[in-house]
């Protein structure tokens, strides 16, 4: 068989030659659009610039509504059918053809001739002959037309898919979702709009389209795109210029047809997806289902890099305070010493503290103290320069990070920060007693770590916080050789000469209070970096909390500290924890009401509560296994917007706890709660990554209704006998994807073979045993899918080694492949095929 052009080619050219007309045309006919375009002309001639509108010519119209016979036009109405079709010197008398496949009107032959010649009856007969034998050619033709463009179409999707999921940079998606739109519907522009029905959209990316046009932005209702945001559902048009509310012509002017599909995520109407034509190209409804089919994989791919913006910028933000978070601070710390070994560049560190900040929550209450670290946060954002960093570091501790800053430059914009937060607190008039910070200052040195940094920094602060006024600025240079905080307490505790701190009328005993809490800081210092570098790479919720636990109890020793979950029954349980006594609760599987002792006043109170002796106290919750406890401390646990839980501590002596352990056990909470939140998007990413290959597995379903059904049951027998083998609950969710997307590979299979009633040739056999190699090609772009590719590739392998695609046999099989294989066979066995009966 030729190639397609060249048949309708030589069937006009024979045509005209036969029948001695001035010309011959043939018309692909789209009945549902109500259109037809020139596919063939002899003698060749210029297009006409679109499709023809079957309603303006009455014989047009005529010949398609009754599918039967041929007719005759003269006069008027000839010349103006012959002048649309792109004659400039037009016909006096034309013939109309109807060609008939598959009990339908395909293609209508026009033969036009110049002269005002009679068709005779016996004329007209030879040409509906001619016409009957042509249209089992042309029939053919477009069966291997169709065929090829459906596996190119199939192909482009499945590439499609692969390379929209290469990136999760958003802008890069959608600049690849123009390309891959364009090429696969053959489109002269494409361009991606963001918006919705209420207040139009806004042109976001583009293919073919002038630079000018990203941002321009389409009211609901004007041109295509418009519309479609407007009315939510996908449209075509043939005559985009004839739209009413027409967008900018120097931008849309030389658009002839289009096609529009909206773009949905999240259960939101996010966008419109659009593809124009500026050549003669009827676009039909066949076209639609594709760029629909596309839409779905667009739609799922925007999802996915939008979920990891959110993702990372959640990740790395403190929520409070908009600042950096604790685990974000670290990394850029890392990072800049990596860039300035490599360029020289310099590099110091500021860690800023409140003063007094315990009396604001004292005083006023936490949610003034919550407004006054949001005005520090931003006092201080707003006071560095754009490429430095601020993070928080604590409760009330920032950290400033000084790119190609020396130490003296870092004091100045220390002097300069701290100034701006105390203009800021000053505008509170009720929490003056805030006052301001206090920084210290570390320059990095070559070949020092990130924690070295940190620990000098740190400690040129404590020094500032213990020997100057508040307020104070301190570099490391300034610092006393012999000051160290961890010498302190080998100081004398013999009564100390008069002194500067004497003649300020301090307390006996400051100095070994002092001591205390410069080794609690330290302690603190040392759990943060251990907590915040195991967290990090942590994803399962309950990994993190044990990890908390174990943390908090190595770094002090608690009698008793644990992480307490709230559930939606009213009752809060014990989720994870270290000390004795938590070991007992456990083996009761303890819980009690929400409402109840400590745990419950600090839920109601939503701030940290303290309990210096709990024998006095009224409201303590006292079991068998706690009898011992004296003191316990309880602290909110937060996660994004939700109060999760609380993080409680306890010890056997009275007063063991103050405010410095509430600050600190604080910020444990924060870190757990940060690295909850963490863990939540990134199951919500991993739901957007399983949303692209649903989208897939859709497409799929879509065209072969049996694989949809039967991929449904193969999932339920499959978990049901990894159940009853004892596998794992990882393995059961491996196994469980694999069985959802073991035929994916299909949508790459023309839909002729998957429904053929007969029985395969070679050919159509190796078509459809490159499914699951197609299937494995598809799914090894989504990372948490990995486990899966080898139960994909190898579910259609056999014991004996006769399978596909590898030939494998016996246990060298992955066990999820047989599992699938054998569900799948028993499945296929029972079911109705296009073939056969079950």
């Amino acid at each position: 068989l030729k190639a397609p052009d060249a048949v309708r080619a030589r069937l006009v050219s024979e045509a005209r030659e036969f029948f001695g007309v001035s010309r011959a045309i043939l018309l692909p006919v789209a009945g549902r659009e109500g259109r037809v375009q020139t596919l063939a002309m002899s003698p060749t001639a210029a297009q006409p610039r679109g499709p023809l509108a079957v309603a303006q010519f009455p014989v047009l119209q005529s010949l398609l509504e009754s599918g039967d016979g041929a007719f005759v036009t003269s006069g008027d109405e000839a010349e103006r059918l012959d002048r649309a079709l792109g004659s400039q010197t037009p016909a006096q008398t034309v013939l109309l053809l109807p060609m008939r496949s598959s009990e339908a009107v395909r293609h209508v032959l026009v033969l036009a001739d110049r002269e005002r010649r009679p068709f005779e009856s016996g004329e007209v007969e030879v040409a509906a002959v001619f016409a009957a034998a042509a249209s089992a050619s042309l029939a053919q033709t477009h069966l291997a037309e169709e065929h090829a463009a459906h596996i190119a179409q199939q192909a482009a999707l499945a590439r499609a898919a692969k390379t929209l999921n290469e990136s999760l940079d958003l802008n890069r998606v959608l600049v690849r979702i123009c390309h891959e739109a364009a090429s696969i519907l053959d489109a002269d522009n494409a361009v991606v709009y963001r918006g919705g029905s209420s207040d139009g959209v806004v042109v976001e990316a583009t293919y073919g389209m002038p630079p000018e046009a990203v941002g321009y932005r389409m009211q609901p209702g004007m041109g295509l795109a418009g519309r479609v945001a407007e009315l939510d559902r996908s449209l075509i048009t043939n005559d985009y210029q004839g739209m009413p509310r027409a967008p900018d012509k120097t931008l849309f002017g030389e658009i002839g047809s289009s096609i529009g599909v909206p773009m949905h995520w999240d259960e939101e109407l996010r966008g419109v997806l659009a593809v124009g034509y500026k050549r003669s190209h009827l676009v039909t409804r066949e076209h639609l289902s594709l760029l629909e089919a596309f839409g779905e994989i667009a739609a799922a791919a925007c999802r996915n890099a939008s979920a990891h913006a959110g993702l990372a910028h959640a990740a790395r933000t403190d929520g409070l305070t908009g600042c950096l978070n604790h685990a974000a601070m670290h990394d850029a710390v890392r990072r800049e010493i990596e860039r300035c070994e490599r360029t020289g560049h310099r590099l110091s560190l500021v860690l800023v503290d409140m003063d007094d900040f315990k009396q604001v929550n004292e005083e006023h209450g936490h949610l003034m103290g919550d407004e006054v670290l949001r005005r520090v946060g931003h006092a201080l954002r707003q006071s560095v320069r754009p490429y430095d960093l601020v993070a928080r570091y604590g409760g009330d501790e920032f950290a400033i990070l000084a790119v190609e800053s020396d130490e003296p430059h870092a004091v100045e914009l220390s002097r300069r920060s701290l100034e701006c937060v105390t203009r800021s607190l000053e505008e509170l008039g009720e929490a003056r007693s805030a006052g301001g910070a206090s920084a210290g200052v570390a320059e990095w040195a070559p070949g020092e770590s990130a924690t070295g940094l940190i620990e000098r920094s740190d400690r040129a602060l404590l020094y500032g916080k213990q020997e100057r006024e508040p307020g104070s600025v301190v570099a490391t240079s300034e610092l006393p050789r012999e000051f160290r905080p961890s010498d302190l307490s080998r100081r004398d505790p013999a009564p100390a000469p008069p002194s500067a701190a004497a003649a300020g009328n301090w307390p006996a005993g400051a100095g070994r209070e002092q001591t205390e809490r410069l080794r609690k800081r330290t302690r603190q210092l040392a759990l943060a970096n251990a907590l915040g570098t195991r967290l990090a790479a942590m994803t399962d919720p309950q990994e993190i909390i044990e990890a908390a636990v174990d943390e908090l109890h190595r770094a002090f020793g608690f009698y008793l500290c644990a992480v307490i979950r709230v559930r939606d029954d009213g009752y809060v349980h014990s989720a994870a924890g270290r000390g004795e006594a938590f070991l007992r609760l456990g083996e009761q599987r303890w819980a009690q009401p929400r409402s109840a002792g400590l745990i419950g006043r600090c839920l109601r109170e939503r701030c940290p509560i303290i309990a210096e002796d709990v024998s006095e106290m009224t409201d303590y919750r006292m079991t068998a296994e706690t009898q011992d406890v004296r003191s316990e401390l309880v602290v909110p646990l937060w996660v994004g917007e939700e109060l999760w839980g609380v993080v409680t501590v306890q010890e056997r002596l009275p007063d063991a706890f103050d405010e410095d352990d509430a600050r600190l056990v604080q910020t444990v909470a924060d870190q757990i709660g940060s690295a909850l939140r963490s863990a939540m998007l990134y199951e919500r990413l991993e739901g957007a990554y399983l949303g692209t290959a649903e989208a897939l597995a859709a497409a799929l379903e879509a065209k072969d209704s049996y694989t949809a059904s039967h991929s449904r049951a193969v999932v339920g027998r499959t978990q049901e006998v990894g159940r009853r083998l004892g596998m794992a609950e990882p393995d059961l969710q491996t196994l469980r994807f694999a069985a959802i997307f073991h035929d994916i590979g299909k949508i790459a299979v023309p839909e002729a073979i998957l429904n053929k009633r007969g029985p395969l040739n070679s050919h159509e056999r190796e078509e459809v045993e490159r499914h699951t190699v197609v299937g494995e090609r598809i799914l090894s772009t989504v990372d948490f899918l990995k486990e899966v590719l080898p139960l994909v590739r190898h579910e259609h392998e056999r014991w004996d080694g006769h399978g596909y695609p590898d030939g494998l046999s016996g246990e060298d099989i992955p066990l999820g492949s047989r599992i699938i294989l054998a569900c799948d066979a028993y499945d296929a066995m029972t079911t109705d095929r296009p073939y056969r009966a079950a």
